[in-house]
């Protein structure tokens, strides 16, 4: 499968914001960021030594189609993170592309910071992220 991660830049903010004002996409996942301004103000915070997320972007046959990241990052008491992802492009759903980047990203994860575990959560009525997450455990 043709899944590539790629670091997350400036105009994937802009092009994430843009996708992600997509109704169906907004009921399903539980966004907390109310503008552009405030993504790319959040964007730039990550690219700080001491920030608490870490992102890639998810590329697909050589398009860029979501993100992947974690929050919170723990590495002193819980040791943990926080994972999220989107896949913005509906026609890619239920592919197994989500299942491949969330495996290379816990991957990378794992090797660049010290904690022990990620977690997650999502809506009881997103089955296609409830399986995800079964799948990688």
């Amino acid at each position: 499968m043709d899944v590539i991660l790629k670091k997350r830049m400036k105009e994937h903010v802009v092009e994430f914001w843009e996708k992600t004002q997509d109704e169906e996409i907004q009921k399903l996942f539980p966004f907390s960021i109310e503008s552009l301004e405030e993504s790319i103000k959040l964007y730039k915070e990550s690219l700080k030594d001491e920030a608490l997320s870490y992102g890639k972007v998810i590329y697909y046959g050589n398009k860029y189609i979501g993100d992947i990241w974690c929050y919170g990052i723990d590495e002193i008491n819980e040791k943990m993170a926080m994972l999220s992802i989107v896949i913005f492009e509906k026609e890619l759903w239920g592919k197994g592309i989500a299942t491949q980047a969330t495996k290379d990203f816990i991957k990378e994860v794992f090797s660049k910071y010290k904690i022990d575990k990620i977690g997650a959560f999502t809506y009881a009525f997103n089955y296609r992220s409830i399986g995800l997450l079964e799948k990688i455990g």
